[in-house]
Order: C-alpha cells, then structure tokens, then sequence
C-alpha cells in the first residue's frame, strides 16, 4: 500500500467518518464514530478532530484534510455557501473553504443547492461527495437514502438536479410521538420482510393517487388500525409504516426522475431496505460499491489541488 496523502472526513449531524487515503484514491485505514455535529460544543471541533484522527496527523504531519458534510455548514465548524446545481467535482473543488485553529487547516467542501419546482429551494450538505464517488460505476439515476433521502441525475459527471425527501425523519417522528405510531414504537427491528413490502406497495399507490385509495395521510393510519383491529401482527407495524414511507417516496420520485435502474448507496442496512422495495415495486436498483464519500473527497482534493 502507498503511503497516506490525503485525510478524508465525512462529518454528518450524527455521525463522524474520516479515511486515511493514498495517492490513487485507496482507503488505507478509516475511523467511525458518533461524534455527530450536533453533538460537538461550539469552537470544539478541532479539539474533537483530533480525539479522533490524531493517531494519523502524529504519524503523517502535514497531511492535508478535507471535510463534508454538516462541519461545513452554519451550525459546524466554518460555513461553506452551497454551489448551484448542475456541479461536478471542479465547481465544488473551486469554493473549498479553509478553516485553521491552533495549527489544524482543514478545507471544507461546500454543499449544493438548485430552485425546484415551484420555486423551492432544495439543498445538501455530505451528498455532493457520494454522488461523484459513485459515476465510477457509470449510474445515472442516484438515491441515497436517510434521514433526508436524496435523490439526484447524473451526466456528463456533474450532478444535474436532485430533490429531497424527508422519509427517514417522517418515520421517527411518526413512530416515537404519535397515537398513531404506538404499535410500531413497541415493534423489534426486523429485516424487510412480506409486511414491509405490503407497506410498498400501499404507500406508492397511495403517493400515486391510485383510483379508489387514499392518499398517503389517510393510508398512514393503517399503521395503528391494522394491528389493532387484527389484520396486522403487532410486531410487524414498524416494518408496515417504514415500507409505507418508502414506498411513497419512491413513486413521488419516479414522477420526477427517469425510469431506469437506481444505485443506491448508503448504510448497508438501509440499501437493503430500499432495495426490497424497489424489488416489491418491480423497479431496478443496484446496490453501489462501499467508501463512495470517501472517493469523491479524493477527487474534489484532487480538482482543488490538494494533492
């Protein structure tokens, strides 16, 4: 293995993810943590970077460091302003912002932004790093699921539109406040099962306003009524709501976005989710190559002459 050139940070709300890369881009050793933004006192994010990747700066002094994600943001270490879509590697490479406190330069990479439909603004901060780390593989049509599920064209190796979708947020708040949330509060975690795609297969129909169905806040019930009344077994009401989210985020999605195959990247748990569901809609999808974060911040690094 070459030896290290470049320090990767990936830093979300809730999550840290640094990577010790080479020249070429290779992941030599990365450091996971839950050392979120929002969990990380103000004026204490050097001091909390170092906690974590110090064993690499101590063995590699002078290494360069670049970061995503919510660090790079108003509530994180410095802001960076979003850059318009359409944006590749060099557009964001060309507004890297640089932060320095007590010796540690570390150089923040901006999110993106776009005017949606309507007017509305739409914007990222982490995703515009996946997206370049995932052209690789030639995929045109990328989803990145989560808290704030992305989805986003690709061509011509720039990132040509997106739109957000607050499913994963949607879910928790459903499942931990509500009356109508209470089975699936009280439900084990369960790999997407028959009850899941159930739940697809509703929510996307329900999103498409299927003759003769609800829309979508009239199907979310069906998450307490079911269990309740008999139809649904208690402990499946989670893996029923989640497969409801989804399912609707999906058929919003594919009204605004082509019919072809999804790369999907992300946690491993939650591209298997999403993945069943597509399959449960009869929709293609691939699961993308690991470490996408940390390949386009080696690319960004490398437009922005990092290295």
């Amino acid at each position: 293995m070459s030896p290290p050139s470049l320090i990767a940070v990936d830093w979300g709300s809730s999550s840290f993810r640094a990577y010790l890369l080479s020249p070429g881009g290779e992941v030599i050793d990365e450091v996971a943590s839950s050392d979120g933004v929002s969990t990380v006192a103000p004026g204490a994010f050097p001091t909390t970077l170092r906690r974590l990747i110090g064993h690499w700066l101590d063995a590699s002094a002078g290494l360069p460091i670049i970061a995503s994600g919510m660090v790079g943001s108003r509530r994180g270490c410095v802001e960076a302003p979003c850059v318009a879509c359409p944006a590749g590697p060099r557009d964001i490479a060309a507004h890297l912002r640089s932060a320095r406190d007590n010796g540690l330069a570390v150089h923040l990479v901006p999110g993106s932004s776009r005017e949606r439909e309507a007017g509305l603004p739409d914007l990222r901060r982490g995703e515009e790093v996946e997206i370049p780390g995932i052209a690789h593989a030639g995929g045109r049509l990328i989803v990145l699921p989560g808290s704030h599920s992305k989805w986003a064209i690709l061509a011509d190796g720039r990132i040509q539109c997106f739109k957000t979708f607050v499913t994963g947020e949607v879910f928790a708040a459903i499942k931990d406040h509500t009356i109508a949330g209470a089975f699936a509060r009280a439900a084990p975690v369960k790999p997407p099962g028959p009850a899941f795609s159930l739940g697809v297969v509703r929510g996307a129909a329900a999103a498409r306003g299927d003759e003769k169905r609800s829309g979508l806040l009239g199907a979310l019930f069906g998450a307490r009524s079911l269990p309740l009344m008999g139809k649904l077994a208690a402990d499946d009401a989670a893996e029923y709501l989640s497969g409801l989210l989804v399912g609707a985020e999906i058929a919003e999605a594919r009204r605004l976005f082509p019919d072809e195959e999804a790369h999907v990247a992300g946690a491993e748990a939650l591209v298997a989710r999403y993945l069943a569901a597509f399959a449960a809609l009869g929709a293609r999808a691939r699961a993308t190559a690991p470490h996408a974060a940390a390949r386009g911040l080696h690319s960004i690094a490398r437009e922005g002459g990092l290295l």
